[in-house]
């Protein structure tokens, strides 16, 4: 695989609230991982995206295990945990090392090909699940203020040629979304 493959996505969805039990279904996963900074919450802070905990619940009511895998600290990754219902985690993750996703999978009892990694950065979330085979798919970072605004205006503007690479032949959703259109 090409260096510049590895920060591709096979999926992308302008939030995560729009991934539904079917797209995964449809991309053949069997479980999740979920980052957490500008994923599922603004970068550093404990304000979540509306909805969230109704989302995490339909998609382990739909039978798709669930873990949160976070290059945080325990103390930030448990917390969120905490909050979202004690959702299982992997902190200190080391994406874009896939070693973080390779342990949640196999908590999770899945083969690392079935674990979609849901998260917004091309250089951590979508490179680690490359490396290991795992469905890299890509979420729209949330639009708000970060902490650290210089740091991801540089990342933005590092990703812009992969996204907009990976818009003009994919779109968003899956597969079964693209041949609709």
């Amino acid at each position: 695989m090409k260096k510049e493959d590895l920060l591709m996505p096979r999926y992308r969805f302008r939030s995560i609230l729009d991934v539904t039990a079917q797209d995964l279904c449809n991309m053949g996963a069997k479980a999740v991982g979920l980052d957490i900074d500008n994923t599922i919450a603004p970068d550093g802070t404990l304000k979540f995206i509306p909805g969230i905990k109704e989302w995490i619940r339909g998609i382990t009511e739909a039978g798709y295990p669930l873990m949160l895998i976070s290059n945080g600290s325990i103390f930030r990754v448990k917390t969120v945990s905490n909050y979202l219902g004690g959702v299982p985690f992997v902190h200190l993750s080391g994406k874009p090392s896939p070693r973080g996703l390779i342990k949640a999978a196999k908590r999770m009892g899945v083969d690392i090909t079935e674990l979609a990694m849901l998260g917004d950065q091309l250089f951590s979330d979508i490179k680690a699940a490359n490396r290991c085979g795992a469905i890299p798919v890509r979420i729209d970072p949330i639009p708000a203020k970060s902490l650290y605004p210089h740091y991801y205006k540089w990342k933005e503007k590092r990703e812009r040629k992969f996204i907009e690479a990976f818009e003009a032949s994919n779109g968003y959703g899956t597969q079964r979304d693209l041949s609709d259109k």
